[in-house]
C-alpha cells in the first residue's frame, strides 16, 4: 500500500513543476520584452564616430537658437499641390454621417506636381476609397485624423514613382 501511495505523489509533483517553469519562462519572456520596449522607445542612440578616427573632445555648444514657436513645423515643404474637396460618406451602418474634407498635399519635388496631375483620377480614387471605409469614430478624434493622413499619405505614394508626398495639409474638415 506504501507503494500506490509513491505512485500517486509522483504525477502531482511533476506537474508543479513543470507550472514552475512555464510561469518562469513566461516571466522571462515578460521582462526581456519590457526591455526591449525600454531601449527601442525610450533610449536614446548615441552619435557614432567614424570608423578610424579617435574620439575628439566636445567644442562649447554655440549660443542656442530662438525656439519655434508651439506647433510650428521645423521645416516647411517648398512644393504643394491642393485637391478640391471631397465629400465622401463614412461606413457607418445607418448611412447618415460624411466627411467633407479639403487637403493640401506637401511635396518632395516639382516634379511630383505635375505626376500628381496625370494621374489624379487614381489618386481621387485612392483617396475616396480609404475615406469611405472610416466610421465616424475613426476620425471624429485628432489621433483619428493623423492616421487618415498617414494611411491617405501611404497610399498615394504608392502611386507616385517620381517623389512622394511627405505631408497632408487638411484645409477643411468637416464630419457629421
Amino acid at each position: 500500500m506504501g507503494d500506490e501511495e509513491r505512485v500517486e505523489e509522483a504525477p502531482k509533483k511533476k506537474g508543479k513543476g513543470k507550472l514552475f517553469i512555464l510561469l518562469g519562462l513566461v516571466l522571462i519572456l515578460l521582462m526581456g520584452g519590457g526591455g526591449a520596449a525600454y531601449f527601442f522607445f525610450f533610449k536614446k542612440k548615441p552619435k557614432q564616430q567614424p570608423q578610424g578616427q579617435a574620439p575628439t573632445p566636445q567644442a562649447p555648444a554655440p549660443a542656442p537658437a530662438p525656439a519655434p514657436m508651439a506647433g510650428a513645423p521645423t521645416a516647411v515643404p517648398q512644393f504643394f499641390y491642393d485637391l478640391d474637396t471631397f465629400i465622401v460618406n463614412l461606413a457607418d451602418e445607418d448611412g447618415s454621417r460624411y466627411l467633407k474634407v479639403k487637403m493640401t498635399l506637401a511635396l518632395s519635388n516639382k516634379e511630383v506636381q505635375k505626376e500628381i496631375e496625370k494621374k489624379l483620377p487614381v489618386i481621387r480614387d485612392a483617396i475616396i476609397t480609404v475615406i469611405s471605409n472610416k466610421y465616424y469614430k475613426d476620425v471624429a478624434t485628432p489621433a483619428g485624423k493623423l492616421a487618415l493622413k498617414r494611411e491617405i499619405m501611404a497610399r498615394i505614394n504608392i502611386i507616385l514613382t517620381t517623389g512622394k508626398v511627405v505631408d497632408i495639409y487638411f484645409t477643411e474638415f468637416v464630419a457629421q
